[in-house]
């Protein structure tokens, strides 16, 4: 055989190997970005067909399974890694709850009166600022960039995540527990995910589920409603609404007493969604 034809059958074998490899690697961004579509069609007709905010049916299953239609992509660990670093460091985004409520900008000047809750001398931002900061620091010793931020949202906001940390007040007494909520209708299909996660971790902390009493201020939140408002988080960003109990109840009071229980407890749950979406710090 020539040298001629030798070379040209290893120049068709190179560019035939090529060829396959594109043709993998697109099938493999095609597949991917189909189950993502998937995802956000299951999770926005679930809104539709009026689930509850702590129906979680339509997610994906988190653990991987070759059979029935819970089935999901694998990807390979070192690229989804090589993604990760890429994306640069974890950042997570902590808004205190009526923090410099006065400093609102015009869009959102009806808010500036929005003080927070009061009971029996003690104001919600003050509790919502010490679980903050006791968060910041346990996520910061993770290697978490942390961004704390008042009430007044910078314009499209960008991190990994967002947690807006409020406490509650009620006339009554006996109400009791924690709840939360994402925008309705969610604005990027990990919201779910994230808030699945969190809940799961302060559920643990003998809260109750305050889940029936998720108001609509709290499903269409002005920090989240990127629609209406400059000052709000960007689509991308999940964000997640969360009422860390009733300063107005005393078991709750007293839970609240130790910030750095509640603080752990978010921690646990946003580490966890950092994991299942391959952003471990």
């Amino acid at each position: 055989m020539s040298s001629e034809r030798r070379t040209w059958r290893a120049s068709r074998r190179r560019w035939l190997a090529l060829a396959v490899l594109l043709a993998a690697a697109g099938y493999l961004v095609a597949i991917n970005g189909a189950v993502a579509l998937h995802d956000a069609s299951e999770a926005s007709a679930a809104n539709d067909d009026g689930g509850t905010v702590s129906d979680f049916s339509y997610l994906p299953a988190l653990r991987a399974s070759p059979w029935g239609r819970e089935v999901r992509i694998w990807r390979w660990r070192p690229l989804r890694l090589l993604a990760a670093n890429l994306a640069g460091p974890v950042r997570v985004g902590l808004q205190v709850g009526h923090l410099d409520a006065e400093k609102q900008p015009d869009e959102l000047a009806a808010l500036r009166a929005s003080t927070g809750g009061h009971w029996d001398g003690v104001d919600e931002v003050d509790m919502n600022l010490l679980v903050a900061g006791e968060l910041a620091t346990m996520l910061e010793r993770s290697g978490i960039v942390v961004d704390l931020l008042p009430a007044t949202v910078p314009p499209a906001y960008q991190a990994d995540l967002l947690l807006s940390l409020h406490f509650d007040a009620s006339p009554n007494e006996e109400r009791n527990g924690y709840k939360s909520a994402h925008y309705r209708p969610q604005r990027n299909p990990n919201e779910p995910l994230l808030k699945l996660l969190v809940d799961r971790a302060m559920l643990a902390t003998g809260l109750a589920d305050d889940d029936r009493n998720v108001s609509g201020n709290m499903l269409n939140y002005y920090a989240f409603n990127q629609r209406h408002y400059r000052h709000a988080v960007a689509r991308t960003t999940p964000a997640l609404l969360v009422e860390l109990g009733y300063l107005s109840n005393e078991r709750d009071r007293s839970l609240a007493a130790e910030p750095e229980q509640l603080a752990e407890a978010l921690r646990s749950g946003i580490l966890a969604y950092l994991a299942a979406i391959g952003r471990t710090p």
